[in-house]
């Protein structure tokens, strides 16, 4: 998850009622009512706690066999211990949503999920390894792109899930599950991702004639965006923030399979992909499709006040329209994101997060059991996505009939089938542990060449800049 503040306003994801779950309660043993009871109703009384008993066994193992089948584990009501989970606001309401289904299969595991903020989970974790794992949880979710951090700087930080977790390979978002591996083991389990889509006002379009499947590259979106503000005066194509995020330089790379550093971690921040983004991105300025749209706010505010036509962002962007344009129902809709070329990807993705068990969990089986629950059972990760927006990166969770269903909000349209059938071509990126140095090298880039700098140029001092910074080796210069 991107930051989970934005997350939150997903609540209203819950179009589909959620079945509710069978609770199993303890049934005691009959008293008799008389003082004075006879052997034979003693042994009739005994002989119906004994019957009442084996009948709540019954009961019990009948509920985990039907949730076995539902989720595709076993479960084992042998397993026991208890499990700290550390997380923060919607992230840590999901996983506590889960914990009955989790139950189910595994009744004698105890599951404690601490909201403790975000910013906390990451001080606490980088503390708690750097003193030998003093304190630490035994489940914590980490964002997708700070996992290099703690495998680079803590390699014997987290529990190595290799054994345990290879099975799953086929069945993620590819660019998640890369993102879990470091030097060929895998340490975490993807659990949500943020495949992009381009986020359209139907009626916009509608007004200037121009139809969304007509836009298939970026030049096809620059000539239609033209036409749609003529047509709709005080309206730009987009809002995007000049200098301090550069979400769309990032996404635009990811699209073409590169990124800040190449996969052996070299610095490709001015690589042949990376020119072609930003040359995008100053053509489409150049033809004035963009709005300059300072921080969260601007960007939620453009897009509130209907000052937006189109905006490229990961799938959590629907739940921000609802919760704050509601007045616009009906008049949004989704497409892929325009191919850099004709034929090409139009793939790519922004924010997610994975779910990890820290080395000195004591606890590590329950751990597992957990975490496999909620990351690789389409019950559980449709559960968090129908209830709080939590986008599932396990594939098979999208043949649930709810991603093709009609939504109202989003013009009567099946708008999560847009973004399901995005993910499986994603590709992966390279983060590494000085990912953050990098976001503020490319909003600095992307500042400058908004500002008319050469682009080359530029992103070739951004790229000179990082490796005095981090001491790593270009990828192209030397």
């Amino acid at each position: 998850m991107h930051n989970f503040k934005r997350w939150s306003v997903l609540t209203m994801l819950a179009l589909i009622a959620m079945l509710a779950l069978a609770a199993c309660g303890e049934t005691a043993t009959p008293v008799a009512t008389t003082a004075a009871a006879t052997s034979a109703a003693a042994t009739t009384s005994a002989a119906a706690a004994a019957t009442t008993s084996a009948a709540v066994a019954t009961t019990a193992a009948a509920g985990q066999t039907s949730a076995a089948a539902a989720t595709g584990l076993k479960g084992d009501p042998n397993l026991k211990g208890e499990v700290t989970v550390w997380a923060w606001n919607v992230a840590a309401k999901s996983l506590q949503e889960i914990v009955p289904g989790f139950n189910k299969l595994y009744p004698n595991v105890k599951v404690n999920v601490q909201d403790i903020g975000r910013t906390d989970v990451y001080d606490k974790l980088t503390t708690g390894m750097a003193a030998g794992g003093a304190g630490l949880p035994d489940v914590a979710a980490i964002e997708s792109d700070h996992m290099d951090i703690y495998t680079t700087k803590f390699p014997n930080g987290l529990a190595d899930l290799t054994s345990k977790a290879t099975k799953y390979k086929d069945q993620f978002d590819p660019s998640k599950w890369g993102q879990s591996i470091h030097n060929g083991k895998i340490y975490s389990m993807p659990w949500d991702s943020g495949p992009v889509g381009m986020f359209y006002r139907t009626d916009y379009f509608q007004k200037a004639g121009v139809d969304p499947n007509s836009i298939q590259t970026w030049d096809d979106y620059i000539a239609a965006g033209a036409k749609i503000q003529a047509a709709n005066p005080g309206v730009k194509m987009a809002a995007l923030d000049f200098t301090k995020d550069d979400g769309l330089f990032r996404m635009l790379l990811q699209q073409q399979g590169a990124f800040y550093f190449t996969s052996d971690g070299k610095i490709n921040i001015n690589s042949p992909e990376a020119v072609k983004a930003m040359t995008i991105i100053q053509n489409a300025n150049k033809a004035g499709l963009f709005t300059n749209a300072e921080g969260w706010d601007g960007a939620v505010a453009s897009m509130k006040n209907g000052k937006e036509a189109t905006r490229a962002f990961g799938v959590w962007w629907s739940g921000t329209i609802m919760d704050s344009a509601p007045d616009a129902k009906g008049k949004w809709d989704a497409m892929a994101m325009p191919a850099i070329e004709k034929g090409g990807s139009r793939a790519t993705n922004l924010g997610g997060s994975t779910l990890a068990i820290p080395s000195t969990s004591k606890n590590q089986d329950a751990a597992w059991a957990y975490v496999e629950y909620a990351t690789a059972t389409a019950e559980a990760q449709n559960t968090m996505f129908k209830k709080y927006g939590i986008f599932p990166s396990f594939i098979p969770a999208y043949q649930d009939a709810f991603y093709s269903a009609p939504n109202d909000f989003f013009a009567g349209k099946p708008i999560w089938q847009t973004f399901t059938k995005l993910v499986p071509d994603i590709k992966p990126v390279t983060y590494t542990s000085d990912n953050d140095k990098a976001l503020v090298a490319g909003a600095n880039a992307q500042g400058a060449i908004l500002g008319g700098a050469d682009i080359k140029q530029t992103l070739d001092k951004a790229a000179s800049d990082l490796k005095n910074q981090t001491k790593r080796t270009l990828a192209i210069g030397g």
